[in-house]
């Protein structure tokens, strides 16, 4: 029993606890695969001033500015309902879900990038490209800050992702920013 204990507590990188070794690296244990996990890539120039666009939107716009910078794009996505991208953010923001802040807080995440046909996508939250069984308990702490209490338990037994998703191309055009299912 206390080797078994010892085993997990050197699993959790605990170096005080009397008969536990140090891995052999010297490193906490899983400490390579956490950084490789969330290194991000380098964003290209236009992605970083859609970027800023986005968050001076976010700080001083409302949601017609949004709906103008996403007329940029053709093909810009923001809802399944065929609305205008105006009408649909107007409505959102009348429910009490700003989009403009919404922006604003998805871009504070760390993004993930997708390799296309069309090129590289960088996306918004990474954690939302996550497959649930790629969840980690530390990725379900920040679903739960970010969505509410027990929405990373609901999205691991397999419901969709109820958060917004926002799409950049390398090419710095806005793809999408779309709502999910909550």
């Amino acid at each position: 029993m206390r080797r078994a204990l010892c085993i997990g507590v050197c699993a959790l990188s605990l170096p005080l606890v009397a008969g536990c070794d140090a891995p052999p690296d010297g490193k906490p244990i899983g400490a390579a695969e956490v950084e490789i996990a969330y290194a991000q890539p380098a964003l290209p120039e236009a992605v970083t001033a859609t970027i800023q666009r986005l968050r001076e939107i976010s700080a001083t716009g409302s949601y017609r500015d949004m709906a103008r910078m996403a007329e940029e794009t053709p093909g810009f996505r923001s809802n399944g309902a065929g609305m205008r991208h105006q009408d649909y953010w107007y409505l959102k923001l009348r429910t009490g879900d700003w989009p403009m802040a919404q922006v604003g807080k998805v871009l504070e995440l760390p993004y993930a990038v997708s390799d296309t046909d069309q090129g590289r996508i960088f996306i918004w939250p990474r954690m939302a490209t996550l497959a649930r069984n790629d969840i980690t308990p530390a990725v379900a702490r920040d679903i739960d800050r970010l969505l509410g209490e027990g929405k990373a338990a609901a999205i691991k037994a397999g419901e969709p992702w109820p958060g917004y998703v926002l799409g950049i191309a390398e090419d710095g055009a806005w793809l999408y920013f779309v709502s999910g299912a909550g």
